[in-house]
């Protein structure tokens, strides 16, 4: 076997480790309504999350917002920014990753029950 043949073989062996494993993701309507805000606005601190889900769903609250913020870093589907020359409170924002950015295509325009995804 050639040098450059084995390095093909290599190369594809390799893509095929990096390449993630497609996943089923649930979302529920809170969930939903922080996706739709994040594609809206790009970044928002947690208030801002808070506050544009409690808009649409006023039966949420502060602890399913942080719930489905942790859910979604387990699932790289949002990342965290800190500002540390902000003022306390305001110093860290969350954006969606690549992976959250595919969550478009799923997301409904008004949110009213779960849905089911593959990622």
């Amino acid at each position: 076997m050639s040098i450059s043949a084995r390095l093909s073989n290599l190369r594809s062996a390799l893509k095929q480790r990096l390449r993630r494993e497609p996943i089923e993701i649930e979302l529920d309507v809170v969930e939903q309504l922080i996706v739709q805000y994040l594609l809206l606005v790009e970044q928002a601190t947690f208030d801002e999350l808070t506050d544009a889900v409690l808009v649409s769903r006023p039966t949420a609250n502060q602890q399913q917002v942080r719930l489905s913020l942790i859910r979604f870093e387990s699932f790289r589907l949002i990342q965290r920014i800190l500002h540390p020359e902000l003022e306390p409170g305001k110093q860290m924002s969350f954006r969606l990753t690549a992976d959250g950015q595919r969550l478009k295509a799923v997301i409904p325009a008004v949110p009213r029950s779960r849905i089911q995804t593959w990622l």
